[in-house]
């Protein structure tokens, strides 16, 4: 009986390390390896977890795990190369110290999936992916995307709502960890309000956390929300704390701060698809040693080096504070967009995102909002293009999104105005474009002289166009509102004077020359 049950147990371990060599991952797909323990601890949460990580070629990393609930404890990897990989645990918990895993890459790669997000460094104002895919940045802002199908692990409404941003060509969503409520809708207001959320981070009242512990069902759910956006291409730029939310965080640089920061990093950095932004409008948090300790917590327990950015802290961005912890600059700015876009390129080499600029107002007119501001559609598209032609990146806000109060069915005006924004900026060679001056007083210019044009005016009429023709150049009248082309002849070198369509007078209007 002893001899049965020892070759029983033999061939259990057996079978299950031959199931855990046996996984093949394709590249930058997120994995879980879970650990059981039956050690009882006073807190599972405080227990330290990491697994070292080795790859085809030899090259270590450390990755943080995290504790899932129900005794089980888990790392999240991915691997960004093909081959043969491994991991050991690492724990102060001795039942789980010293396990081990193996695992295969293919080398697949899965739809919609480039590897993280990297600066270009031949053209340090624009993104590139890892494998070299090129990024035109379109982002839209939905603070509270989380809080969706909260209790239904299919996500229903989260699915529905991304395929129609995905469908628009957004390809970057902005959203909070979390967030409890907002001023200008507090409490419950009906049913498409989602502040304050029934789940949060921690355990315990959302009201009333206990930061020691945290609700596993929370970031289990969080979980699928970036993996629905994962699937479809699309970055999650997670603001990792906001200070005008009524969030009760935890004390800061306390073991309770470490346990929420770690946490995130373990979840949600073998997704390729992220972005870690301190937090929304940064500038709230006064304590700049604080913030820049945080955001270094995040870099050095981060293996796989996802960008960073922090929101709206002018001050201290304008000042260098940020240039050696982030990666890209990310402002809100309501006024002057070109002149600010402009001033933010030249004290740096990085890309530059206006991401709020205006908020579309709802279907039934301009007081139809949510918050105090609201803009017509065609407005708001407008300063995206002031933006988008001073060589920045833009965000996309709609009052039934943005913030608790969640319409997810609605389809704005401006999902296809900014559709077509990001689909004409991808006939050009935007990389290759600089913003320029005295070539169309009228008009906004972006250009690689000689080669390549792009013109906007905000009201379409007769201008003077100065270029340096290297070649044969021919234009192209683009309306950024109907999507309309229409052929702009021959253009030569030096200045000649150019007339949009006739029936286009008076509104915003595109000039597109090339080879």
């Amino acid at each position: 009986m002893i001899r049965f049950l020892l070759c029983a147990f033999v061939l259990a371990l057996h079978a299950a390390f031959a199931a855990e060599s046996a996984v093949r991952l394709a590249r930058w797909s997120p994995h879980d390896f879970a650990f059981a323990a039956r050690t009882a601890v006073e807190n599972p949460f405080q227990v330290r977890f990491t697994a070292m990580v080795r790859g085809p070629d030899g090259r270590t990393f450390a990755q943080p795990g995290f504790y899932d609930g129900n005794g089980t404890w888990k790392v999240r990897v991915s691997a960004p190369q093909a081959g043969a990989w491994t991991l050991t645990t690492r724990s102060d918990l001795p039942e789980l110290d010293g396990r081990t895993a193996t695992f295969t890459c293919t080398g697949a790669l899965p739809p919609n999936t480039h590897g993280a997000l990297r600066v270009d460094p031949a053209h340090p104002h624009h993104f590139v992916y890892e494998d070299g895919t090129r990024f035109f940045l379109l982002a839209y802002e939905c603070d509270w995307l989380w809080a969706l199908d909260t209790g239904n692990p299919a996500v229903p409404t989260v699915t529905r709502f991304l395929d129609r941003l995905a469908a628009h060509g957004f390809n970057h969503v902005l959203l909070n960890l979390f967030a409890f409520d907002t001023n200008w809708r507090p409490g419950k207001t009906g049913d498409d309000d989602y502040g304050p959320p029934p789940l949060s981070p921690w355990a315990g009242d959302v009201a009333a956390p206990r930061h020691d512990r945290l609700n596993p069902a929370f970031w289990q759910h969080y979980d699928r929300v970036i993996q629905e956006l994962a699937a479809r291409g699309i970055n999650a730029h997670i603001m990792l704390k906001v200070y005008n939310k009524k969030v009760r965080w935890p004390e800061r640089g306390s073991p309770e701060d470490d346990l929420y920061f770690r946490t995130i990093v373990a979840r949600y950095a073998a997704y390729p698809n992220l972005i870690w932004d301190f937090s929304k409008e940064a500038h709230n948090e006064k304590d700049l040693a604080y913030k820049q300790g945080r955001m270094r917590f995040v870099r050095e327990q981060d293996a796989y080096r996802h960008l960073t950015t922090v929101h709206d802290d002018d001050g201290n961005n304008d000042a260098g504070a940020w240039d050696a912890l982030t990666d890209f600059r990310t402002d809100q700015q309501h006024g002057k967009f070109r002149e600010k876009i402009l001033v933010q390129r030249a004290r740096r080499a990085w890309p530059v995102a206006n991401v709020e600029f205006g908020y579309e107002q709802g279907p039934l007119g301009p007081e139809d909002k949510t918050y105090h501001a609201a803009h017509t559609p065609e407005e708001f598209v407008t300063r995206a293009w002031e933006i988008a032609m001073a060589g920045g990146y833009t965000a996309y806000y709609y009052t039934y999104t943005a913030w608790d109060v969640l319409r997810p069915d609605d389809e704005p005006k401006g999902y296809t105005y900014f559709k077509q924004l990001r689909a004409f900026f991808e006939t050009t060679r935007y990389w290759q474009l600089a913003p320029l001056e005295n070539v169309a007083p009228d008009g906004w210019v972006l250009a690689n002289p000689g080669v390549e044009y792009v013109v906007c005016l905000k009201q379409a009429r007769a201008f003077t166009l100065t270029v340096e023709a290297g070649g044969p150049l021919r234009g192209e009248w683009f309306d950024p509102l109907t999507n309309r082309r229409e052929a702009a002849g021959p253009i030569h070198s030096g200045a000649q004077e150019m007339r949009p369509p006739e029936a286009w007078a008076g509104r915003l209007v595109v000039l597109h020359v090339r080879r």
